[in-house]
């Protein structure tokens, strides 16, 4: 019951709204946290996943065919040149990614997403957090820890929905980079 109360809280209180200026986001911001997030989801989204995919291609634990890998390499290669990704674009791409695989391969990396979200669940309770603001966003804590960047890229987005992380030079664009490269071979 303790554990199912436990998880329970994990689960929902990113959902529940903090007030504005308590997000992790530079202050004056006039969105809640929920707001914020759900902007930001999207992208941050598409960061895990393209972090995954790098990790289960790599190690041969997820190998589309030849026609998945050409929707991948199409999906994912024009990341780099766009100026902005926004929500809405990550949403496209991330379903563009989704559909070249087949349901055991989705399957497989909903599995690698569900043991990141463990791990950085666990990460979170070892920890204490604080924030100059007020509360810490339990939300965009967790995703600083799934993501290559961290924090501070996690940050980065929420507090800029349209940034895009692939077209600058950083962990973001090396992975994807790494990744285009196993799709190619």
């Amino acid at each position: 019951m303790r554990r199912a109360l436990f998880l329970a809280c994990l689960t929902l209180g990113p959902a529940v709204a903090a007030a504005p200026g308590r997000t992790g986001v530079p202050s004056g911001s006039s969105f809640s946290t929920v707001a914020v997030m759900e902007q930001a989801r999207p992208t941050l989204d598409l960061l895990v996943t393209v972090r995954l995919l790098d990790a289960l291609v790599e190690r041969g634990t997820l190998v589309p065919g030849t026609e998945a890998r050409a929707e991948l390499r199409e999906a994912l290669g024009e990341l780099p040149t766009r100026p902005t990704l926004g929500p809405l674009s990550a949403d496209r791409t991330l379903a563009r990614v989704r559909g070249a695989l087949t349901g055991t391969q989705r399957g497989t990396l909903d599995a690698a997403r569900a043991d990141l979200e463990r791990r950085a669940n666990l990460n979170l309770s070892r920890a204490r957090f604080a924030a100059a603001d007020g509360p810490a966003n339990v939300a965009l804590l967790r995703y600083g820890f799934m993501l290559p960047g961290g924090f501070a890229l996690a940050r980065q987005v929420a507090a800029n929905p349209e940034l895009n992380p692939y077209a600058r030079p950083g962990t973001s664009a090396a992975t994807l980079e790494r990744l285009l490269a196993l799709l190619e071979s």
